[in-house]
């Protein structure tokens, strides 16, 4: 039968302008879910109005000899997959003989301290390995010519911090411990899990002295020149979300105030041009008292030759990609845009201010269409994108202590593993976050959460039919709100000083089907009944609204607070959505929701 469950995806047609093939290998896509019985497919061709396509002589045919030949060594490359993702199921449950306590970044060296917890270990040679970020966990790292004496139940190191004009800020590092005397011939087996920074000295004396709190919880994402900044502290904003691109800083032609990127291979070079786009918006905010939150970006092209630098090599759709993190080159050029960027964006008190929060990418538990590296286990995913996290943590604190990175997720709490590689579940996904902070030393990371209606498209914010009280829920949306902060409230789930993480509601919005006054009063409706709830959560540090002005390409969506721009309306009109939200916790609030269709 043609239901949801039997739905599977084709890679996605190019833009042409004359007649060109096209093929799709339906065992792969639908890995092995045709059976002998099939006898009906269904082709659904995208999902947005307005797109003209001319097909041709269609086919189904066996596979060629070359495409088996290809077939064959992609179920190889599978195979290999699947053992990394039981490798790093297996070390994420393993216990170590040693740990290592602390490890301090300073201006010049590096400081690893730590013990071994079983004697027998400490009677055995002990080796240091650095994890470069390109290294994933289940890979060998670089070993060290750098050893522990045998006997040392405690030991100190001490590594020069530059290497080859590699900064190892951003290394983690492990400890391996050699075959006992007379077995050389033997494996050698991992001391220690992976650890990264403990504590990172920053480059500057000046920099934040705190970490800024919004005034209140009224924020807007995406903010830009799009949209007239002038009425953001009319709306009584306190806190915005803006994209942060990061392949517009990156070119492959030398010029004017182009910075080559050290790194092997051909030239490619950093451009400062996109400060003077940040530079406005960054202190716009500052100078309104806004908390500036960024949403670190990778988008893809539609050409698949000329994907940037920075996005991962296995990227085969989707918006945005995950990055480069599989090669030194990838991871060089990668970090280098991030410091460059993080230390321009330091301080939130002077020009051009400053970015406290840095949202790693967008919504990591729908990765094939939001951060997309190719068909990849959960684990394998996962611990690609906490690289990354770790890689935004410390060029952002390596200027300002109290930056601090987020994870993008989406409203879909609960996902079970269909086995196609295409979507996480929120849970799972905190859960392993908190799993590596425990094992490889915690940072200062918080949720960045999408509570979005059940259907993006629904009439009002507090109808859910999925959305249950329970850990269990399928989905966390505004409706059950407090089963985020449950969850986040548990002993097992706080940081190492006891504390709840923090949270920001990243991106929500509702849905106005026209713009004739019963559609604009129940998105409004939606909007007050959303940010009422809010206002009685204090751990949400903000509520960034999504979108200011509607977008032409949103797949229909119409959530702004503005309508559809027009010649005579640049900025399209104030919905009544608009001035709700402008009068929410002052004295007009109570007169300007007094007509709309509030829940009972």
């Amino acid at each position: 039968p043609i239901t949801e469950q039997s739905r599977f995806e084709l890679p996605d047609l190019t833009i042409a302008q004359g007649w060109q093939s096209y093929r799709a290998d339906l065992a792969e896509a639908t890995r092995g879910r045709l059976g002998a019985s099939t006898r009906q497919i269904r082709l659904d061709l995208g999902q947005r109005a307005g797109a003209a396509i001319q097909i041709r002589n269609p086919q189904l045919r066996a596979r060629t000899s070359a495409e088996q030949e290809f077939a064959d060594r992609a179920m190889q490359i599978r195979e290999q997959k699947k053992e990394a993702n039981s490798a790093i199921d297996r070390y994420i449950t393993a216990s170590f003989p040693c740990d290592l306590d602390t490890i301090e970044v300073g201006a010049d060296t590096i400081e690893i301290r730590g013990h071994a917890k079983v004697c027998e270990v400490a009677d055995r040679g002990l080796q240091l390995v650095e994890y470069p970020p390109h290294c994933a966990v289940q890979d060998s790292g670089l070993e060290l010519d750098l050893r522990i004496e045998s006997g040392s139940s405690k030991f100190e190191l001490r590594v020069p911090r530059i290497h080859e004009s590699r900064d190892r800020l951003f290394s983690a590092w492990r400890l391996k411990v050699e075959a006992p005397h007379g077995q050389a011939g033997e494996s050698i087996a991992y001391a220690s899990s992976r650890r990264y920074p403990t504590s990172i000295q920053a480059s500057s004396s000046d920099s934040p002295p705190s970490r800024p709190q919004p005034k209140s919880q009224k924020g807007l994402s995406g903010i830009s020149r799009r949209g007239p900044l002038e009425e953001l502290p009319e709306l009584g904003i306190h806190a915005v979300t803006i994209n942060l691109v990061l392949n517009t800083f990156v070119t492959e032609t030398s010029g004017t105030g182009r910075e080559r990127i050290p790194v092997d291979g051909s030239d490619i070079y950093f451009d400062p041009a996109p400060f003077v786009h940040y530079d406005d918006l960054i202190d716009f905010a500052r100078q309104h008292d806004m908390v500036v939150t960024a949403i670190v970006l990778i988008p893809r092209s539609r050409a698949q030759a000329s994907q940037s630098p920075l996005a991962h090599p296995e990227s085969d759709g989707g918006v945005y990609a995950m990055p480069d993190l599989t090669s030194p080159r990838g991871t060089a050029i990668y970090s280098f845009v991030l410091d460059r960027i993080a230390q321009r964006y330091a301080h939130h008190e002077r020009s051009p201010g400053g970015i406290t929060n840095w949202i790693a990418h967008n919504e990591i538990d729908f990765h094939s269409v939001w951060t997309n590296m190719g068909s990849q286990p959960r684990n394998v995913l996962m611990e690609t994108y906490y690289r990354s996290m770790r890689l935004i943590d410390a060029a952002a604190r390596k200027y300002n202590p109290h930056a601090r990175v987020f994870v993008s997720l989406t409203h879909h709490w609960m996902v079970a593993d269909d086995g196609n590689w295409r979507q996480l579940s929120p849970r799972e996904t905190i859960d392993r976050l908190q799993q590596y902070s425990r094992m490889e030393g915690d940072f200062p990371w918080g949720i960045a959460y999408h509570p979005y209606p059940q259907s993006l498209f629904a009439d009002n914010a507090w109808t859910d039919s999925e959305a249950t009280s329970d850990f269990d829920t399928h989905l966390i949306t505004l409706q059950n709100l407090e089963v985020l902060g449950k969850y986040l409230e548990q002993p097992s789930m706080r940081d190492p000083r006891g504390e709840r993480r923090p949270v920001l509601l990243s991106e929500q919005g509702y849905h106005t089907p026209t713009y004739d006054s019963d559609a604009q009063h129940r998105q409004a409706a939606s909007l007050w009944y959303a940010m009422n709830k809010v206002r009685s959560l204090p751990w949400i540090e903000s509520f960034h609204y999504h979108r200011w002005i509607d977008h032409p390409d949103e797949g229909g969506l119409l959530l702004g607070l503005r309508t559809l721009p027009t010649d005579a309306a640049p900025y399209g009109q104030p919905k009544h959505a608009w001035h709700v939200y402008r009068a929410f916790g002052t004295e007009e609030e109570r007169s300007s929701v007094s007509s709309l269709p509030l829940p009972r």
